[in-house]
């Protein structure tokens, strides 16, 4: 165990000094390679929400505040609140299921900041709570009988840190690394439409299409590294632990280092442009899990993959899968295929359909695959405000002995300063 601590933290770090060094000081500001739900990128579709027909003027001549107050002190923050209510025509148990999300979310750039080498620290905190008997997370399992997650974030968690971490860049964003708590489906399998917040529902079109192992560690400790090899090719690999909690973030030191049991992924992704790599992206992710000795789930390893290909500005159709042998994933195999329309606008309409098999070391023998689609359409009310209705069909869910087919209605709000 010691060997293996001291050789991931050794690699870690001679990947970091190499891929520093190997770029040169003066780069073209570039993306940073992680998904539509991490903080930064969040922090831009806010920006890009102003476009809405609507305004809200106090809250219009706040954002003006707050990018003033940037530019002096490099602090920006903003707050906003998600809910959402689901409904299901043929139920296991409650045919209503509903959740709320507060998150404060922002970051301080204090380090070199404008310059090629800035530093500074990330931060999301959140209080996720229920309506209903069973949060929308769990709603899914218990009340729709359907093995994934038909909502991924919408938990009954309470407080937690989802995000503390110091983000270093070298180059003007051509490395980006990541350490301290984390959230690894920030920067894993990364999609433009894989936002649980404002853009499809269920995780099968999300991070891994649900065949990565290790639960989605979030607020646990870890390292990403993040480089562009050249102007169309990226590398982004990183290690977290399995064991961290976001509820009891400061208690991952001990997990992390005396347990030491972490995920670890590698990501290889092909883009023809810097600026393309959300809407022109082609990428493979290779990932690792080691055995869980508190739950007893095996070690694992996987592959995903994901090509997503825009066409013109606006449209954006989508192929993506995964395999995962053990590791604790939920499916041992998925596949979606999509599209999404104007999903960097403030109005954005996505379609998706899926395949996967449910592992049986997750949930037992002699399930039969599922099928499932969703259909979302977010609509921004003000520059301030978002409503999503969304239907999701599901075939052959596996908990549901009686019924082989179910639709569920949901409605998303959410409200951003």
């Amino acid at each position: 165990m010691r060997k293996q601590k001291i050789l991931v933290l050794s690699f870690a770090f001679l990947l970091s000094t190499v891929l520093v060094y190997g770029q040169e000081q003066k780069q073209r500001e570039t993306n940073d390679i992680a998904g539509p739900s991490s903080v930064g990128n969040q922090m831009k579709s806010d920006i890009i929400s102003r476009k809405a027909k609507v305004g809200w003027y106090f809250l219009d001549s706040l954002d003006a505040a707050k990018d003033r107050f940037y530019d002096k002190t490099g602090f920006k923050a903003n707050l906003d609140y998600n809910s959402q209510i689901m409904g299901v025509t043929k139920a296991i148990g409650n045919n209503i299921g509903a959740s709320g999300v507060l998150r404060l979310y922002g970051k301080w750039d204090f380090v070199r900041r404008g310059t090629p080498f800035q530093g500074g620290l990330v931060f999301n905190l959140e209080h996720r709570h229920k309506y209903t008997e069973n949060p929308l997370r769990e709603y899914g399992i218990l009340d729709v009988g359907y093995a994934g997650l038909i909502q991924s974030v919408y938990n009954d968690d309470k407080f937690r840190v989802t995000n503390l971490y110091w983000r270093q860049t070298f180059g003007t964003n051509k490395v980006v690394v990541y350490a301290g708590f984390v959230d690894m489906t920030d920067w894993t399998d990364i999609h433009a439409a894989a936002s649980p917040w404002s853009s499809f529902n269920n995780m099968v079109f999300a991070t891994g299409s649900v065949t990565i192992g290790g639960g989605y560690p979030g607020g646990s400790l870890g390292l990403m590294v993040s480089a562009w090899l050249t102007k169309q090719l990226y590398v982004v690999g990183s290690f977290t632990d399995i064991n961290g909690k976001a509820t009891e973030f400061w208690k991952g030191f001990d997990t992390f280092f005396n347990k030491f049991e972490t995920v670890k992924t590698l990501e290889l992704g092909y883009t023809p442009g810097l600026e393309y790599v959300f809407f022109k992206n082609a990428h493979l992710t290779f990932w690792q899990v080691d055995k869980q000795t508190g739950t007893g789930i095996p070690s694992g390893w996987g592959i995903a993959g994901s090509v997503s290909w825009g066409i013109g500005e606006k449209h954006l159709p989508f192929i993506r899968g995964g395999y995962a042998n053990e590791g604790g994933a939920f499916y041992k195999g998925s596949v979606s295929v999509g599209y999404s329309y104007n999903i960097a606008g403030p109005n954005t309409f996505g379609i998706g359909f899926n395949w996967n098999r449910p592992n049986p070391g997750i949930f037992g023998d002699g399930l039969k695959d599922q099928h499932s689609s969703e259909i979302f359409f977010k609509w921004q009310v003000t520059h301030h405000s978002e409503l999503t209705p969304n239907i999701q069909l599901i075939g052959n869910p596996a908990f549901n002995s009686k019924d082989n087919f179910t639709t569920l209605f949901g409605l998303r709000a959410r409200v951003f300063i």
